[in-house]
Formats: structure tokens, C-alpha cells, sequence
């Protein structure tokens, strides 16, 4: 799915007590957590300790810190926007325990406002062709499919 930066962005604002967080190996621990009970199938990582994917992210030359949007609620990661550099949103994800309360949309407006300030002409995602909550999320938010892929 792509979406146009040339189209407003209409800010959303963050749920009650959320903060963002900076990204930094104590944030990327708890988020990586988080992201477990997101995808309790797996994280496509082989398994991989978290000193072994925090190495492998650093030396991604697509990573970006600055691209990596940590909402807090406390001292607990409960949602994740993990940007890369080529404009693509690689993982949008909320803590099950935190969903439907505008966490996602809060933090896809906030990225979508990050490329935009570094003058991307638009941004991409993929999504699972069955996730239709997410893909309601997107479309409500301006994307559009541009390729769809079985498999």
C-alpha cells in the first residue's frame, strides 16, 4: 500500500498517558517484547537473541533511529512504528492489551509527518491481504493497494 505525502496529514493526537519514547537498546528491548506478543507466531527472526538482531538493525544501512516511533504508557512499550530510511513502514504494532484506542493512528500520523518533514514523496507498507483491520487503518488513513502479493 502507498501513501501520497502530498495529501494532508491530519495529526492524531496521542491516547491519555502515552509519550513517545526515544529508540535506544533499552527501548528496542521492551519493544522487541512487545512485539512477541504481537506476533506470537514468531517475529520472522529465526529466533535470533536480542543482541543479535540489535546488532543486525544497527548495521541495516535502512535503519535510522530517528525513524523509530516507541509509544510508552509508563515504562511500558505498548506500540511500535519501526520506519526505514527508503520510506517504507516496516512494522506498525500495538500491544494487544492497548488496542482501539487511536494508539495506531497516533503513531502512523506521527511517521507519515516524519517522511513528509524529509520531503518523501510518499510512503509504503505491506500488510497481510486477511488483515482487514489494518487494512481499514491504512485506507482510512490514505493509503491505496498498489500491488497486491499472494504468498
Amino acid at each position: 500500500m502507498r501513501r501520497d505525502l502530498a495529501a494532508p496529514i491530519v495529526p492524531a493526537p496521542p491516547p491519555a498517558g502515552i509519550s513517545l519514547q526515544q529508540y535506544g537498546e533499552q527501548t528496542a528491548r521492551a519493544a522487541r517484547e512487545m512485539m512477541r506478543r504481537v506476533y506470537p507466531e514468531g517475529l520472522g527472526d529465526n529466533g535470533i537473541s536480542f543482541e543479535g538482531f540489535w546488532d543486525w538493525l544497527r548495521a541495516d544501512p535502512d535503519y535510522d533511529a530517528d525513524l523509530m516511533f516507541v509509544a510508552a504508557l509508563g515504562g511500558d512499550v505498548v506500540g511500535l512504528c519501526h520506519c526505514w530510511r527508503s520510506d517504507f513502514i516496516k512494522d506498525l504494532a500495538v500491544d494487544p492489551s492497548f488496542r482501539n484506542r487511536g494508539l495506531g493512528t497516533f503513531l502512523l500520523t506521527h511517521a507519515l509527518t516524519a517522511f513528509a518533514r524529509r520531503g518523501a514523496p510518499s510512503v509504503d507498507l505491506k500488510t497481510e491481504l486477511d488483515n482487514v483491520k489494518a487494512q481499514s487503518l491504512y485506507r482510512r488513513l490514505g493509503f491505496e493497494i498498489v500491488e497486491r502479493v499472494n504468498g
